[in-house]
């Protein structure tokens, strides 16, 4: 079974995507900025899915070299830790929906999307230094267009919405920061820590937009 969610899980999630975004565009007039914003967060996600995975993808190789793996086409990132963490994040956000009127629940995904924006800023540095001999000449990776236009400006629409409408106080920052850590658990560390297998047979099968930039000792 697990086998055959491999092969289509991409697709599943797409097609989720595209049907969060035409129940949007259908009732979306009646729903308020926020719930707009909350409910956006679902749908930017499988089109980062798509650049950091197909178009041109690759995430993977930038994320296990980056914190030193000899094997960074499969390890400790494969393409099932990384299914699970996508999976899982998007049952997350579209579950956030729901909750769209407490502050904290805004003010973590706001924290998550501009995790991404800092993430991908950090990786696309870090590849630029280490491909700029080979032809790397700026700090694009997989991933980093849909993060910044995407993730970026809807956090930056979450900011201007909460500090406009919203009175935060000092119990929605600590229930921001524990449902923050709990994301963090659930979507990456523990699906990671569990699955990751220098042996796997979920590897990925190639460097894909790295690939222009590597030699035979790569």
């Amino acid at each position: 079974m697990l086998k055959q969610w491999d092969k289509i899980w991409l697709n599943v999630l797409y097609l989720v995507g595209l049907v969060l975004l035409m129940i949007m565009v259908l009732a979306g007039q009646s729903w308020s900025l926020r719930f707009k914003l909350v409910w956006l967060v679902a749908i930017i996600l499988p089109v980062h899915a798509c650049e950091e995975w197909q178009i041109p993808g690759g995430f993977h190789y930038q994320y296990n070299l980056s914190f030193g793996s000899a094997l960074p086409n499969k390890y400790p990132m494969s393409r099932l830790t990384d299914m699970l963490t996508v999976c899982i994040a998007e049952v997350v956000y579209i579950i956030c929906a729901v909750f769209y009127q407490y502050h904290w629940v805004v003010m973590a995904l706001c924290g998550f999307c501009l995790l991404e924006v800092f993430m991908h800023t950090f990786f696309g540095i870090t590849m630029y230094k280490r491909f700029k001999n080979k032809g790397k000449k700026t700090i694009y990776n997989p991933g980093l267009a849909s993060a910044y236009l995407g993730f970026g400006t809807t956090a930056a629409a979450m900011i201007l919405n909460l500090s406009k409408y919203a009175a935060i106080t000092g119990k929605d920052w600590g229930l921001t920061i524990l449902l923050l850590l709990l994301m963090a658990l659930f979507e990456i560390f523990l699906p990671e820590r569990i699955f990751r297998n220098k042996q796997t047979k979920y590897g990925f099968d190639s460097p894909m937009y790295f690939t222009k930039f590597l030699d035979q000792k790569n």
